[in-house]
């Protein structure tokens, strides 16, 4: 891929997907965790561990790959990754799945048969011009369905229903005599999103698209390294150093029983982080730019307060876990305001219990209506003495389809509440994402073409506060500088290159 492939590009918004038949109901929706060891004695443990803290990413599936002496070992299964691995101690990851280079990953899909274990991931090469090789994918590829079609009439078969095989097949077919020619033929060929681990005989690759949708992360740790798509992971590891984060556009190269690693900047970066990693997916004491997303979230909560001169209550309640820290800096400004102690003004009501329904521990990554509004109903508990009498402030990190917030605000008025006003830490979601998130229809997403007079009625409160769009841009110039994903609140998507469009 030159360089300037990745500027040369049209628009991907929705009237050009519209014009070419795309249909965002076929795209399969993932925002994944991956995990490498490389050049560490029992590898694969230590990715195993890498994932462990991260693996409310994908609970629909997840797997470990090694590889010793050119020969690859797998175990790969449906459900989470905690759930597959928990009878596996050190000392059985060292005999399963030997070696000191070894992949992980935790699968988040709701296109693409989550049922399907030929989806689950690493997914596996045995023999191939280039010896065996797994591929681990965090992201969806956009131009899945014109690939898949020159690829099925050159004869290529496929499997599974991922989108990440069209990587392996475009690898194969390549005609590249090295597999680091093969891989960047393939990113050639594919738009983003995509951050991956591909674990050969003798190398792992770390990479991410051009735009830099999808975090990835290297470590330091004895003589070898770690990477992981959030930095939470390594702070479990004594000695371990986080180095930097693999770059937008660029393809890290680890070789076995090498000290160092090899940069190869294949496509010019022009940045667009999806931002829902910061507000929602990554866990709070991972980094992105050098800020724990904890502290970006808090600084979210502030701008609420900022927005909102008359904003006022009793108590201010984070739907926990992911409304925490928003709650957190809009009570601490809000108490300022309010002349009132910080303490007496905040109020965790909600208490979580973690992974309820055998291990589905996030509403948002459930695959059906009735699954998310099951999960919200068994994980949150709430001190009703706590909000009984009271004007209440309750405060999430985000209204997708709407479930999660007319449940909570349901439960805050049954508990006596007075007043619920809900402030939402996300400017309204409008347009789906092509690029990872589960908003595949327009349909599905309760701002959509309504109104906040709609939505405030929808859920039940008696207050509705969107963070505005600019207050959002404010808070990222000031943390990380830019380089956003504004699609699904109405800004500007990451674009499809021009040679792949046509």
């Amino acid at each position: 891929m030159t360089k300037n492939s990745c500027l040369q590009k049209s628009s991907l918004q929705l009237k050009f997907c519209e014009e070419v038949g795309f249909n965002f109901r076929d795209l399969f929706s993932e925002n994944c965790g991956l995990a490498a060891a490389i050049n560490l004695p029992n590898a694969s443990w230590i990715s195993g561990q890498l994932i462990t803290p991260i693996e409310t990413r994908g609970e629909k599936g997840g797997g470990v790959v090694s590889e010793r002496q050119g020969k690859i070992y797998e175990r790969r299964r449906i459900g989470p990754f905690s759930v597959q691995f928990r009878d596996f101690d050190e000392k059985r990851f060292r005999l399963e799945l030997p070696g000191n280079m070894a992949i992980a990953h935790c699968r988040y899909a709701t296109k693409g048969d989550p049922g399907l274990v030929a989806n689950v991931q690493p997914l596996i090469v045995t023999e191939s011009k280039y010896g065996p090789f797994a591929i681990a994918h965090n992201g969806t590829l956009v131009n899945v369905e014109g690939l898949k079609s020159e690829l099925k009439q050159q004869g290529c078969k496929f499997d599974a229903t991922s989108d990440t095989e069209i990587l392996i097949h475009l690898i194969l077919s390549s005609g590249a005599k090295k597999v680091e020619d093969a891989i960047l033929y393939a990113l050639d060929k594919v738009a983003c999103s995509y951050a991956l681990l591909i674990i050969t005989r003798d190398k792992i690759f770390a990479i991410r698209d051009c735009f830099g949708v999808r975090p990835l992360s290297i470590a330091k740790l004895d003589s070898g390294f770690m990477v992981c798509s959030e930095t939470v992971s390594f702070d479990q590891f004594a000695g371990a150093e986080f180095l930097r984060d693999v770059e937008a556009g660029e393809m890290i190269i680890f070789e076995k029983k090498k000290e160092n690693f090899r940069s190869v900047k294949y496509a010019e970066p022009e940045e667009f982080f999806c931002i829902f990693e910061s507000i929602y997916f990554s866990n709070p004491r991972s980094k992105y730019k050098g800020v724990y997303h904890e502290d970006f979230r808090r600084k979210i909560g502030e701008q609420i307060v900022l927005e909102n001169p008359d904003l006022q209550g009793d108590l201010v309640v984070p739907v926990l876990d992911s409304g925490k820290h928003f709650a957190q800096g809009l009570a601490h400004v809000l108490s300022t305001r309010l002349k009132v102690h910080n303490g007496d003004l905040y109020e965790e009501a909600f208490q979580r219990a973690h992974s309820p329904l055998g291990g589905q521990s996030r509403s948002f990554t459930a695959t059906t209506t009735a699954e998310r509004i099951a999960v919200v109903r068994k994980k949150l508990h709430l001190k009703k003495e706590a909000v009984a009498g009271k004007e209440v402030i309750v405060v999430d990190d985000s209204i997708v389809r709407s479930h999660t917030a007319k449940i909570i605000v349901e439960m805050l008025k049954q508990a006596g509440a007075t007043k619920v006003t809900f402030c939402v830490c996300f400017p309204p979601i409008i347009n789906v994402c092509p690029n990872g998130m589960d908003f595949q229809t327009r349909g599905q997403l309760i701002a959509y073409k309504r109104s906040l007079d709609f939505i405030k009625q929808e859920i039940g409160a008696d207050e509705l506060i969107y963070l505005q769009v600019a207050g959002l841009y404010k808070v990222v110039a000031e943390v990380y500088g830019g380089g956003i994903c504004g699609g699904c609140f109405g800004g500007a998507y990451p674009e499809i290159p021009k040679n792949i469009t046509e």
